[in-house]
């Protein structure tokens, strides 16, 4: 049977986020990347900052969102004190080695600890709903990304939420390319771990050796997605190279 398009969000989120941290930076080896929530799109962007190449902190007290991450494989540690975080973070940060640490911990009181303790992130963003703050809780979110973005971080939203105007919606930043490139995203299923193997290899031999974007996402996937089931994969394509790849696969 020929693959099949997919209507599973979890990758295209995941391809959406690591295109986005690409356009800000080409390489986040040695960054440190802050989050507030784990959510299917916070754990999106955790997996996506392993793949730039970053250091990544994740906050989140829902037990649920933590036993998913833990499920997944979308974080490699979740420890319980920001001084656990900043342990483990701190040698793969010195080393320029991707790390994704989720903080189990109420996020309005380690983030001002954040703040206290000098922790200068190169990217910020939430995924919590604005509307399921208070104002004390919306009060600290925006001190917060306002210091952090006076130190030099990006703020950045994943989300279509509406967070405070200081924050740049992704969209922003992928528009753009995909209209320079006439690229669409494409997720197809197969029907065995090989069949996507083959089909990783023949995309890799169809994109230019200076499209590191693509590359990388091609060379990382299949180690940092494997256990996603069914076997698919999503790319960003043009036309011409979606009808070249699907047609070697028919």
């Amino acid at each position: 049977m020929p693959p099949q398009p997919s209507s599973d969000e979890t990758q295209p989120q995941i391809l959406r986020t690591y295109t986005t941290l690409h356009q800000l930076r080409a390489n986040w080896g040695g960054a440190l990347i802050l989050s507030v929530g784990l959510s299917p799109q916070g754990a999106a962007l955790s997996i996506a900052a392993n793949i730039a190449g970053a250091v990544s902190l994740a906050i989140d007290n829902n037990p649920n969102h933590l036993r998913e991450v833990v499920r997944t494989g979308a974080c490699d540690f979740v420890v319980n004190t920001l001084d656990e975080a900043i342990r483990a973070m701190k040698n793969e940060v010195r080393k320029h080695a991707p790390l994704s640490v989720a903080l189990n911990a109420d996020p309005f009181l380690v983030l001002p600890e954040i703040l206290e303790r000098g922790l200068t992130p190169q990217l910020f963003s939430t995924f919590l709903p604005p509307s399921t703050l208070t104002s004390e809780q919306a009060i600290i979110l925006t001190q917060t990304a306002d210091r952090l973005q006076s130190q030099g971080a990006s703020l950045i939203d994943f989300t279509t939420q509406s967070h405070p105007r200081t924050f740049t919606s992704s969209d922003t930043l992928l528009t753009p390319l995909l209209a320079e490139h006439h690229w669409v995203l494409h997720t197809i299923t197969f029907d065995s771990p090989s069949d996507l193997r083959a089909f990783d290899t023949r995309a890799l031999a169809l994109l230019p050796p200076e499209d590191t974007l693509r590359r990388r996402w091609l060379e990382a996937a299949p180690r940092i997605l494997q256990r996603q089931r069914p076997p698919q994969r999503s790319l960003w394509l043009s036309e011409g190279e979606f009808q070249i790849l699907m047609t070697k696969v028919s």
